[in-house]
């Protein structure tokens, strides 16, 4: 909404003469005390004068004097309730007061007497859009557009209502007429390049590139937020390619190096990657973010030396910001014979069921290890290696030492050669083992079709709410090569909304879990009543790489640190194999190596 922006009121229910006049002067002019002053000397003789009340208000307004604004407008409306537009005027004022039912209601008054301003329109639209009722929304901002085609905050509100309502060549048309509307604003161009992506308007987003290197040829810093733009939107060669071109005009620029950084890790190149990641933290050695990504590239890498010691960085990063530090000292190396030790989770589930072997660790060097972890994996962090209790809400202490996790790699000087830690370091209880083991011997006992047979869980599904979840999991329709393969027992150990694609499988012999789950200790016995599990990179990989159960991961080219490069076996997980993608977003080799190798698991 665009308070600066009114449209005058065009009828004086009197004739005032010099007073009025030179009031209505003054506020044209800007000068909005000495209109003030003059309207009240009208109101003080004739207090009911409609003019003077409306003009009061928006001087008032004007002057940030939003109460006194309301009362005059109110005493407007009292005296002359047909008036379209004080009607709109007050909503203006409700709406930035965040009074949101009362301006619209203020605004649709307003429409009912005839009210059909740019600014009416403009403004309820505004006012709709922040109720989230985007259809009704749209409606007025076209109306507003009727009135006037180049008015461009209506266009890139229609083309943001476009992308909510994921009517997306809707929202590339808005941006396309945003963009020729003034070419020279860059934020309508990074926008309309998100949207012709999503419109899968290819061919039209290297017209854009074409035009922005032309008009910016000479702007390291456009192009920074253009090669945000296009890895924004998911067009990492392109990313790749501006960012490569501006470091050309501006190769001190860190933010051009980090776009190409990232535009790298995901089509794979990890060298180049690690190459931008380390020139990025070199020309911003304070920022946060840059040295994280230097530390996961350095981990990447193997080389834990540096890596560990960079990965520090992860504690500065905003969104880490509330980490907890419990009032003890905290572990730099120190011997732990007899310790106390305080063991704490961060990050992910599966990360901290990776590090859950810090605690075997530990213990084998004496400590009295407890760990804490989130709710979840509390049952499943009780039974592992080297835990003396485990806690999901804050450990009463106290305690000699306590470290984060990932933070103990540092000061414990772990290298690659001394993994894996520990091998089967989490076991469920045996009871809850021989519950689901007969669960799944009568599931297998009455279905003829592959007996005998391997029992394989699968999970094809990662957490959706993960912003790059659509590169790593994969849809259960993709899988028919391997789920083709005779002599096995197919789990299904999916959980939420994807779970359901299983029953498109019943066919092949496949049992879906997924409802009997309720807790990480029920896949835990699970997974150690299996022969194999297939998985993408979840928390199930390490819950079974983890117990020790063969585990083969499907890792997309963006591969996280943990499992390194090229090699198709873990440190962490001796039981582990890598089925590496070599082209982002294509899994079709990678099923097929998949397939392939269970045959010869079958087979063997």
């Amino acid at each position: 909404m665009h308070e600066h922006e009114f449209p005058f009121p065009t009828s004086v229910s009197n004739d005032l003469g010099a007073m009025t006049a030179h009031a209505d002067a003054c506020f044209a002019a800007g000068r909005h005390h000495e209109a003030i002053a003059d309207y009240q000397r009208v109101l003080a003789e004739q207090p009911h004068n409609v003019h003077a009340l409306h003009r009061l208000g928006l001087a008032l307004f004007c002057v940030d004097r939003p109460d006194r604004s309301r009362e005059h407008f109110d005493q407007a409306l009292n005296v002359a309730p047909e008036r379209a537009d004080i009607w709109e005027h007050r909503g203006l004022i409700a709406a930035l007061d965040g009074e949101l039912i009362a301006a619209e209601a203020f605004y649709y008054r307003a429409v009912g007497l005839g009210g059909g301003t740019v600014s009416l329109h403009r403004n309820l639209g505004d006012c709709l859009t922040l109720s989230e009722r985007l259809v009704e929304a749209r409606g007025h901002y076209l109306k507003a557009l009727e009135l006037e085609p180049t008015l461009h905050h209506a266009v890139r509100s229609l083309a943001r209502i476009g992308t909510e309502l994921e009517r997306y060549q809707d929202a590339a048309d808005y941006w396309l007429r945003a963009w020729a509307l003034d070419p020279t604003h860059l934020p309508d161009a990074l926008d309309l390049i998100t949207a012709l992506s999503r419109a899968q308007r290819g061919e039209r987003i290297d017209s854009v590139l074409a035009e922005l290197r032309v008009r910016f040829a000479s702007d390291a810093s456009a192009f920074q937020q253009v090669a945000f733009a296009f890895n924004n939107a998911e067009r990492f060669s392109d990313a790749i390619s501006v960012a490569i071109e501006a470091l050309g005009v501006d190769p001190r620029n860190g933010w051009l190096h980090h776009n190409a950084s990232f535009a790298f890790n995901m089509l794979g190149d990890f060298p180049a990657m690690h190459a931008h990641a380390a020139e990025a933290a070199r020309l911003m050695p304070d920022h946060p973010l840059m040295q994280f990504n230097l530390a996961a590239a350095q981990l990447r890498a193997g080389d834990y030396e540096n890596g560990w010691k960079q990965y520090r960085w992860h504690e500065a990063l905003p969104e880490n910001h509330d980490l907890v530090r419990p009032a003890y000292p905290e572990w730099q190396g120190e011997r732990v014979t007899g310790r106390r030790f305080l063991l704490v989770g961060e990050q992910g589930l599966g990360d901290q069921l990776q590090f859950l072997c810090m605690a075997d660790w530990l213990n084998k060097r004496g400590a009295q290890v407890d760990v804490w972890v989130e709710a979840p994996l509390g049952e499943v962090a009780r039974s592992a290696a080297g835990v003396r209790a485990a806690w999901t809400t804050a450990p009463p202490g106290p305690y000699d030492y306590w470290c984060r996790m990932l933070s103990m790699p540092e000061p414990m000087k772990l290298d690659l050669p001394m993994l894996p830690l520990a091998t089967s370091y989490l076991r469920a209880e045996p009871a809850q083992v021989q519950r689901w083991r007969s669960r799944l011997d009568a599931i297998c006992a009455a279905d003829t079709r592959e007996a005998p047979a391997k029992r394989v869980g699968i999970v094809w599904a990662g957490n959706p709410a993960y912003e790059l979840d659509r590169y790593r999991s994969i849809p259960l329709r993709h899988w028919l090569p391997v789920l083709q393969q005779t002599g096995v027992h197919w789990f299904a150990l999916q959980k939420g909304e994807t779970q359901n694609e299983a029953a498109s499988c019943a066919d092949l012999s496949m049992h879906s879990l997924g409802p009997e789950i309720g807790t990480f200790a029920d896949t835990l016995a699970i997974v150690q009543s299996l022969d194999l599990v297939i998985t993408v990179d979840t928390a199930v990989a390490h819950l079974a790489g983890a117990c020790g159960t063969p585990v083969w991961v499907l890792v997309p080219t963006f591969t996280d640190w943990r499992w390194l490069t090229e090699r198709d076996d873990s440190p962490w997980y001796p039981s582990a194999r890598l089925f590496r993608q070599r082209e982002l977003g294509r899994w079709d080799t990678v099923l097929d190596e998949v397939a392939q190798a269970l045959h010869d698991f079958v087979a063997g």
